[in-house]
């Protein structure tokens, strides 16, 4: 896992001690999107407090909001995780961006055993689809001081469909260069592959307001026409493949 090492530049047995949850776990976590889209924020809920985390929710309309893990860490500097449980009319959203969302509580469950230098917030975000609503009603809602307290944003998009990749062009050079560097340490692989031709993501509104950010994904040129299509559904996942992206996330 990387966003430790990422800010604090700390040697990697440090970074790597975290309590990874079991693949089944994490498995069933995917699997409960199979929902429809009016369901999504209660499933994120309740996943959320099943690893013990009690959320707070950020209201954007009527029909939905923002779902937030706080976990303290010894200091108020602070790295934002991120992903949306939104989804377009076509397909289940399982891989845009189920796969990221669902991931959230399990990265919360690594991390809230060992002892923290940085306080870790855990949003999954709505209204992506609809023009990266959710996450520019957070940044826009955050105090001067907490955007000074802000290191990173990580943004969890579109996992499993090949192995994990990074989108260079979007995201800060030197949390790119950290991420490489843990990849290595745990042997997984990992490849850049930008997806400007994709549409943007939750990384906007915070590199908007001079935050650092990295976009990690999985979509190459043949898996693209997954997106947005009938075939975004859990068929489409390659578990091997999320799995080692759990394993590569933040942390």
């Amino acid at each position: 896992m990387i966003v430790a090492g990422l800010i604090t530049g700390t040697c990697l047995a440090e970074k790597l001690e975290v309590d990874l949850v079991v693949e089944t776990l994490v498995k069933n976590r995917l699997e409960s999107g199979a929902v429809g889209p009016r369901q999504r924020q209660a499933t994120i809920r309740d996943l959320f407090n099943d690893a013990g985390c009690s959320i707070e929710e950020q209201r954007i309309d009527k029909n939905s909001g923002n779902v937030i893990c706080t976990l303290p860490g010894q200091t108020s500097s602070t790295i934002v995780v991120g992903g949306h449980f939104d989804f377009a009319d076509h397909g289940k959203g399982i891989v845009d961006d189920w796969s990221g969302a669902s991931l959230l509580p399990s990265l919360y469950q690594a991390l809230k055993g060992r002892s923290r230098q940085h306080t870790y917030v855990f949003v999954a975000f709505t209204g992506e689809e609809r023009g990266l609503v959710g996450s520019s009603r957070y940044v826009k809602n955050l105090s001067a001081d907490q955007k000074s307290l802000l290191r990173a944003f990580v943004n969890l998009e579109c996992l499993g469909l090949t192995p994990v990749k990074v989108w260079t062009h979007r995201s800060t050079p030197a949390l790119v260069a950290r991420l490489i560097e843990v990849a290595r340490a745990i042997q997984i692989s990992l490849q850049g592959v930008n997806v400007e031709k994709v549409g943007d993501d939750d990384t906007h509104p915070f590199l908007s307001a001079h935050i650092p950010v990295i976009t990690i994904h999985s979509v190459s040129q043949e898996t693209l026409g997954i997106l947005h299509s009938d075939r975004d559904n859990l068929d489409a996942i390659q578990f091997d493949d999320y799995y080692a992206a759990y394993n590569l996330d933040p942390a």
